[in-house]
């Protein structure tokens, strides 16, 4: 029995000694593995820890110049400071400063997107705590990590890739932000940097994107709307019907958060709840900006760019600098004005298609300019809505400009240099400037010649034979260039006389046309035209500020008596515009017509005291107008003018002092005389104007009418009466008052077409050859041939 409980008792304790000795090997194994880990442990936070210190260490603190935020949307205003589009680069951007951001809206992004912020150093370990655990956890809410003062060190660097090295980095740089900023000065940074959607990048551009306003007018429901879009802007675009049912949710979220941490109080979370939300229809505003910006604002940024690189800026500086830099561009454009010419450039009517010669669209193009100072207020570059950024015809076009160019290369030179005057007398006549084996040359748009001239005439009827004389014989090519010249418009290689009647072989823009047109109404002064006076950068700095260049092109008397004679173009029945009086003819309007060869173009060119304007109509392949056409220029002319005035005081346009009016006969320019008044065309004599010290003396009077005696019964082949001979009898004789030229004309050519006036003219040697001496003799015929004389008198009383 001993014995088998001695075995009993000595398997026990075998046993016990080899759970005891098992227990000792786990324990150590547990100790080597604890030291295991913990050497690897040690070894990894050394790793980490170096690794961590590696990248501090190399982590550059952020500089102020990466804190100037870039990429700022630039702005364009009227001459009134009225805002027309904004100019984006690459993003939308506009500048705020911290005390135009609501209250409302700064709390808001603190409680959805960092509600330790006022209490962190610029990383909020509690929350990167509870998104590392949200993220492992399953059904865990996701959220992100990082605080306002991270996302402001994110977006100024531009790292947004993935990784630990980043994190470190971004984490170190947060730390150091928070030390050199205060929390005032980083959530600004924040709230003009972030990207809100629709390509708006801070808070303001999203303001005037979503609701139509300055983020400073938003409400409290609107400011937690706004701050709900940036989480994931396209989730919570409330452009689109998905998003706003999300960008409303959010809001609400976003509301409840504000409440509980007492930034806003239960009855202003209950009001901001109860408000409906507004968004705008649309993102107008970038649509505005990119393709339907006015031809103006294309015109504004070339000239701009222009300026820059003048300045010393590159092409490419200029174009971004423009774009991106947040400039304030104040331009000449008056918004009522442009509106005007708008409602006319986008009405069809002007614009019908009845030309049958080409599949074409008709087009035209208009610019107005204040006489005052040179500066644009309106254009239009092209017939119909304007669709991204087309040609404009406004300032680009090169077309001929026909007749509108004699008052700037021919009248206007002439008058200021003496060398004629409003009653200067030119012989319309057939001509051959360019050999008589080339034909006729110049012709009259009529195909007819009027005779004697005054220059008055010739400027109301456009009379181009006139105009070619005047440039061929009396001014020549370099003064005319000369001319040119100073109203910007350099043709030096024009040395033919076709330059006198428009026939350029490089044209002109309606933007030249219309400068080159302000002389005349601004006391002979010519601006150079601008589109801006000045342009500011993001701080209110001014970088470009525009002074026109000007120049005296003529005498303040010249430019009076032409426009005193360009009046008549529109106020004269026989004038080639006397369809666009402005106000029904009570606002005192001038202008001068142009029509190129074959009719394909047609232009207007004219002004009043307030404003000058040029119309261009035809079609960009040149192509002849039809009938229907022929007058479209005037037309759209007077419809925008018209309307631009429609409020605007009568004046006339002031006489200078250095004007002196004559009676005059307007076929001699000469003084009249009691036969002028007897023309055979009715009156002669009219009241013109003079420059002092060009007008005829009073014995310089008119030699052109003379009164003779003709015969009634005798013509020659014009129909003419032929003068009476001494065997007239006296019932067929007549005093008749006839014209004289200086100088005789003889046809050059056989078949050439004789002037209007040839059948007044004085028949020089040829007298009546009907009557004979037996006329004379008959006892009972009606011979009285006494031409006054008191014995043939009684001698024919004797046989009767």
């Amino acid at each position: 029995m001993s014995s088998n409980n001695t075995a009993v008792s000595n398997t026990k304790t075998g046993k016990k000694k080899q759970q005891i000795s098992l227990i000792r090997v786990i324990g150590n194994l547990i100790k080597v593995l604890i030291l295991f880990a913990f050497t690897i442990g040690v070894i990894f936070a050394g790793i980490v820890g170096g690794a961590v210190f590696a990248y501090i260490k190399t982590a550059e603190p952020i500089t102020a110049d990466q804190l100037a935020i870039k990429n700022q949307t630039t702005y364009v205003y009227d001459c009134n400071n009225k805002e027309i589009c904004a100019l984006q680069g690459i993003e939308n951007r506009e500048m705020v400063d911290f005390s135009d951001i609501p209250r409302y809206l700064r709390d808001a992004f603190v409680a959805i997107e960092d509600k330790r912020f006022y209490q962190h150093s610029g990383v909020d370990f509690k929350r990167f705590a509870s998104a590392v655990i949200n993220f492992i956890l399953p059904g865990g809410e996701s959220h992100g990590g990082s605080t306002i003062t991270q996302q402001v060190v994110k977006n100024v660097t531009g790292e947004t890739r993935r990784s630990i090295k980043r994190k470190v980095q971004e984490a170190w740089r947060a730390i150091l932000l928070e030390r050199n900023l205060t929390k005032d000065q980083i959530l600004e940074i924040y709230m003009n940097l972030i990207y809100m959607g629709e390509n708006c990048y801070g808070v303001q551009s999203a303001a005037k994107t979503y609701f139509g306003k300055d983020v400073k007018d938003l409400t409290l429901a609107e400011c937690a709307s706004l701050a709900g879009i940036t989480n994931l802007p396209a989730k919570y675009n409330p452009f689109t019907a998905k998003g706003r049912e999300n960008n409303i949710k959010r809001q609400r979220i976003i509301l409840n958060e504000m409440l509980e941490l007492n930034f806003i109080t239960q009855q202003e979370y209950d009001e901001a709840i109860k408000q409906e939300l507004v968004f705008a229809e649309s993102n107008k505003r970038n649509d505005k900006a990119t393709s339907t910006q006015p031809y103006f604002v294309d015109q504004v940024i070339l000239d701009v760019k222009r300026d820059l690189m003048a300045i010393g800026y590159t092409e490419d500086m200029a174009i971004k600098t423009i774009y991106n830099n947040g400039l304030r561009i104040y331009t000449t454009m008056d918004s009522d004005i442009q509106k005007a010419m708008d409602e006319v450039f986008l009405n069809e009517e002007y614009f019908t298609k009845v030309n049958k010669n080409t599949s074409q669209s008709p087009q035209a193009a208009m610019v107005i300019i204040d006489p005052k100072n040179g500066q644009i207020k309106a254009m239009y570059g092209g017939a119909g809505e304007k669709i991204g950024i087309p040609f404009n015809r406004a300032t680009s076009l090169e077309k001929q400009p026909g007749s509108t160019i004699k008052p700037i290369a021919v009248y206007g030179p002439a008058i200021n240099e003496g060398i004629i005057t409003a009653a200067t007398v030119i012989d319309d006549v057939p001509v051959y400037m360019n050999g008589a084996s080339k034909g006729l040359y110049p012709k009259n748009s009529d195909g007819s010649y009027a005779g004697l001239t005054t220059i008055r005439d010739a400027i109301t009827r456009s009379v181009n034979v006139v105009a070619a004389k005047i440039w061929n014989n009396y001014l020549g090519a370099d003064l005319s260039h000369e001319y040119l010249k100073k109203v910007n418009i350099n043709r030096d290689n024009e040395r033919t006389v076709a330059l006198s009647l428009g026939g350029l072989s490089k044209g002109v823009s309606p933007l030249q046309m219309a400068a080159a047109y302000v002389p005349f109404v601004n006391k002979g002064i010519y601006y150079e035209p601008t589109t801006y006076t000045r342009v500011e950068d993001a701080n209110g700095n001014v970088i470009l500020e525009k002074k026109p260049n000007f120049n005296i092109v003529y005498d303040e008397a010249a430019a009076f008596i032409m426009v005193n004679m360009l009046k008549d173009v529109v106020n004269s029945p026989d004038g080639t515009a006397n369809r666009v009086k402005i106000q029904n003819g009570r606002m005192p309007t001038a202008g001068k017509t142009g029509t190129t060869d074959k009719t394909t173009n047609k232009w207007f060119v004219g002004f009043t005291p307030y404003y000058v304007g040029a119309t261009w109509y035809g079609y960009d392949r040149n192509v002849s107008l039809s009938s229907a056409e022929l007058n479209r220029a005037q037309t759209i002319w007077h419809a925008v003018m018209d309307k631009i005035h429609k409020n605007l005081e009568p004046v006339d346009f002031e006489v200078p002092s250095g004007v002196v009016k004559r009676t005059i006969c307007k076929y001699s320019g000469k003084i009249a005389t009691e036969l002028c008044h007897k023309d055979p065309r009715g009156n002669a004599v009219k009241t013109e104007y003079f420059i002092k010290g060009t007008e005829p003396g009073e014995e310089d009077t008119c030699d052109v009418h003379l009164l003779a005696k003709v015969c009634k019964d005798s013509t020659d082949a014009f129909g003419r009466n032929l003068l009476a001979g001494e065997y007239c009898p006296y019932e067929s004789t007549m005093e008749q008052v006839f014209v004289k030229r200086r100088k005789p004309f003889t046809p050059t050519n056989p078949g050439d077409p004789y002037p209007k006036d040839w059948k007044y003219e004085y028949p020089g040697d040829e007298y009546c050859s009907l009557h004979g001496p037996r006329d004379f003799e008959h006892p009972h015929g009606p011979n009285n041939n006494s031409n006054g004389n008191p014995f043939f008198d009684w001698f024919n009383d004797l046989f009767r």
